[in-house]
């Protein structure tokens, strides 16, 4: 094995969480153009929340990079997150009723608590490889759907932003800093924190579906 890269390997370990999240009924949804207004809605605002998290997550990620190419390449990616991911959502809560107040339900407050302790608590290596697990995740189902019809203009603008260059090139860094920065003992511990989060992941995307939550 020692010729297969070590992402590769979590990869194929964490195959049948990934595939079950990448079955999950919101993508199979997408893919089917069958995704209902009100549960698109709730999910643009359960997921901006997140994006909103994940500048924090990112930089803690800036904070313990080993180098300096880490740390400049980090910093786009804040950069990203706070001026074209952040837009779109600002966009789209002006255009509908929903906003960055919307309470979460329980199951993405789970999610959202959860990714926020991974980070808090652990290494560089542990955050890339929970935000791999992520990105990897959505980069490869949204490839899919992209190339099937979506009618809503929206959601397929969303679906978009998750297939375009600079996410891709994003997703793939990430996959190869783990091949740079770990090793093979760490194979069982990065592999737990990959199916953790999709694990995660899961949960989140059930959220939409399930009434609002009672304020």
């Amino acid at each position: 094995m020692a010729d297969v890269r070590l992402s590769d390997r979590i990869l194929d370990r964490c195959a049948p969480v990934l595939n079950t999240m990448l079955e999950h009924r919101f993508v199979e949804d997408v893919c089917a153009d069958a995704v209902p207004a009100d549960v698109f809605d709730r999910y643009l605002a359960y997921e901006g929340a997140f994006v909103d998290t994940a500048i924090s997550i990112f930089a803690l990620a800036v904070a313990r990079a080993p180098d300096i190419e880490s740390r400049r390449h980090l910093i786009g990616v804040l950069d990203a997150l706070a001026n074209v991911q952040i837009s779109y959502f600002e966009t789209q809560f002006a255009a509908r009723d929903v906003g960055w107040d919307t309470k979460l339900h329980p199951q993405a407050a789970i999610f959202r608590d959860g990714m926020a302790e991974l980070a808090a608590n652990g290494s560089f290596l542990d955050i890339v490889t929970a935000m791999f697990a992520a990105e990897w995740m959505y980069w490869s189902w949204c490839r899919r759907a992209i190339s099937l019809p979506i009618s809503n203009s929206d959601l397929r603008a969303w679906v978009a932003l998750h297939t375009e260059d600079d996410f891709a090139e994003q997703a793939l860094w990430l996959k190869n800093a783990i091949d740079r920065y770990g090793s093979d003992a760490e194979l069982d511990q990065l592999s737990a924190i990959f199916t953790r989060v999709t694990e995660l992941e899961i949960i989140f995307h059930h959220a939409p579906y399930e009434f609002p939550h009672d304020t």
